[in-house]
């Protein structure tokens, strides 16, 4: 196990860099170390793109997190024949569809779109000049290719977001990705995903690496209510003018923000939190686009009050 562990600001800074020791993470039976299982998942293609004898003692949070999903496959005896098809989808298909590539050059549009747009800061300039340079460096962009792939696509949105993750994998290794509320696979149209398949959550991955108070910040979407996935929404739109908040303990939260102003992060972080322990009695939320949401709990059942404009 890790001798600490990290916040999600490190995670993301430490996740490509081969640095923890690979003996020290157990199987999730307990038995064994995940090292014992190399040479068997290597035989069956399930560690793409590395080659024989690079697999040393150390290993980035990004493998040992794919180390983790084929750890719990096995134990709950998904085919080893399809899970080489789920091995395809997230690294096989990252390295022919030049992810790295596509990835920077995504980047670079957006960091030209607010240059373009008069508010680039001047971190983004440098990002800017940083992206630009590995894009014309094919030596570099080669290099990514072994460690950018569907799979890091995935978790990354998941800390940046802080919203679940999660990956249903379906008999004969067909995948498909859950990003907050919605499903998506990038080899073709999504399918029905109500049909059996198994369900890893990125969030639960990531609890064994990252400090459970971090965790706590990604929000599940399936355990919020409706009108607590509205106060969300404006909240990451950056659209509240004012919130209101009665805490169950009869205390009353509340943010006025001016006309430029934002909300802080470290006070929509506590907007998340009273949320998600569902620890309040009733919400007023005033939007800059003036309207007005306001719900309430009785009994810890939700009652609500439909959207509303005020003059």
């Amino acid at each position: 196990m890790l001798p600490k562990k990290l916040s999600l600001e490190m995670f993301q800074q430490q996740y490509f860099q081969p640095v923890f020791e690979l003996e020290k993470f157990m199987s999730i039976d307990g038995e064994s170390s995940l090292y014992k299982f190399l040479p068997y998942w290597r035989r069956n293609k399930l560690l793409p793109f590395i080659p024989k004898g690079d697999w040393g003692l150390n290993v980035s949070l990004s493998q040992l997190i794919w180390l983790r999903i084929l750890d719990n496959l096995r134990a709950l005896g998904y085919p080893v024949a399809s899970t080489e098809k789920v091995t395809d989808y997230f690294f096989k298909d990252a390295y022919f569809d030049e992810l790295p590539s596509k990835n920077l050059q995504e980047l670079k549009k957006q960091l030209e779109g607010k240059r373009a747009k008069g508010i680039s800061e001047p971190e983004d300039e440098q990002v800017l000049a940083e992206v630009e340079y590995i894009l014309g460096d094919k030596m570099l962009l080669y290099g990514l290719k072994f460690d950018v792939s569907y799979l890091s696509n995935l978790v990354i949105w998941c800390v940046r977001a802080g919203k679940e993750a999660g990956i249903l994998i379906f008999p004969k290794g067909e995948v498909i990705e859950k990003r907050g509320e919605q499903f998506f696979k990038h080899t073709e149209l999504v399918s029905d995903v109500e049909r059996p398949h198994i369900y890893i959550s990125i969030k639960a991955l990531l609890e064994e690496f990252v400090d459970n108070k971090e965790l706590a910040n990604i929000v599940v979407p399936h355990l919020l209510e409706d009108e607590e996935r509205i106060v969300l929404k404006e909240l990451r739109k950056k659209n509240v003018k004012e919130l209101r908040i009665v805490v169950q303990s009869e205390k009353i939260v509340r943010i006025d923000t001016q006309t430029k102003q934002t909300i802080t992060a470290d006070q929509a972080e506590e907007v998340k939190r009273i949320l998600r322990m569902k620890n309040y009695e009733e919400v007023t939320i005033s939007t800059r686009d003036n309207r007005t949401i306001n719900f309430n709990r009785t009994n810890k059942i939700m009652t609500s009050g439909k959207p509303g404009s005020r003059d």
